[in-house]
């Protein structure tokens, strides 16, 4: 049977993101995500990014916007395809509503700021989003466990002698180790996440933060159970938050900032530690969406 959607292509920091606006059945989700992951929207809609600057523009995930009633007293929604975290498309999402739906409180630095309701988080998610600038900040869910690993365990002592512990953060809808100074492959992903879960159980989601320390580059690799797919993103928002969280895990209190650049886009944090604990991460980058595409499938 043929659908027709309307869908909007978002580019968070280089993680293309396809927002599904038409209301879809959760049991629809993968069928409709494997469909519109196939199609190249640069050279089949012309849909064009600043950056990156390509013709063809294919989707890395999917998201779907729940039907909202602003009179009933809810927030605006959205789940992922596998029912997992997203921080781009979470930022996707509220940039949507801002610069689409109107939503939003006008700010005195001019920003815009809403809140939003996301697949994978238990609590709404405050977020700023600047037109002006093309930026969309929002604030990351706080980490629930720290587990740590060791390279032997990992097996990744002969690559790298110096990587005793890494770490692996918990953000409750996905989980990501984040390793130093190891190079990213498929095979090296497979192995490592087949070991986690055989040790830790099945997460919704878990990603491999693979980070440079000396350039402060992140090769997001991230893995949706629910979907069975594998991506080396263009960039990941919870990601980087975990590799953010990993960084100041063992400083002292303060406000730190962070810039890390991905494969496809740049993507900032700030992480706030009072009392030795961290109690807040916000996280911004630029965002680009196209206009209202309307397919069938």
């Amino acid at each position: 049977m043929t659908r027709k959607l309307d869908v909007i292509v978002a580019n968070p920091a280089g993680n293309t993101t396809i927002m599904v606006l038409t209301p879809t059945e959760i049991s629809d989700y993968q069928e409709v995500a494997n469909k519109l992951l196939e199609i190249d929207f640069g050279k089949e809609y012309g849909v064009r990014f600043t950056k990156p600057a390509s013709e063809s523009v294919l989707g890395e995930q999917v998201e779907f916007l729940l039907p909202y009633d602003a009179k009933a007293d809810q927030l605006p929604s959205m789940n992922m395809c596998g029912l997992e975290f997203c921080g781009n498309a979470s930022r996707a999402f509220a940039y949507y509503r801002a610069s689409h739906c109107g939503d939003g409180e006008l700010q005195p630095d001019g920003t815009k700021k809403l809140q939003v309701k996301v697949s994978g988080c238990d609590y709404p998610l405050t977020a700023h989003i600047d037109e002006e600038l093309f930026e969309a900040r929002i604030q990351m869910p706080v980490p629930v466990n720290v587990i740590p690993f060791t390279g032997e365990e990992l097996e990744l002592t002969e690559e790298n002698p110096d990587l005793r512990t890494c770490f692996m953060i918990d953000m409750d809808g996905i989980s990501h180790l984040i390793l130093k100074n190891i190079e990213a492959t498929p095979e090296k992903f497979d192995r490592i996440r087949n070991y986690v879960y055989n040790k830790c159980g099945s997460f919704e989601a878990f990603g491999v933060m693979f980070l440079d320390k000396t350039s402060e580059h992140i090769t997001p690799v991230v893995y949706v159970r629910d979907v069975d797919t594998t991506y080396f993103e263009g960039s990941c928002a919870s990601g980087t938050t975990a590799a953010a969280f990993g960084v100041v895990y063992d400083k002292p209190d303060g406000e730190y900032d962070f810039t890390f650049s991905e494969p496809a886009g740049t993507l900032h944090t700030k992480v706030t530690k009072i009392d030795g604990k961290i109690t807040g991460i916000d996280l911004y980058g630029l965002l680009e969406l196209s206009d209202i595409i309307t397919i069938e499938i």
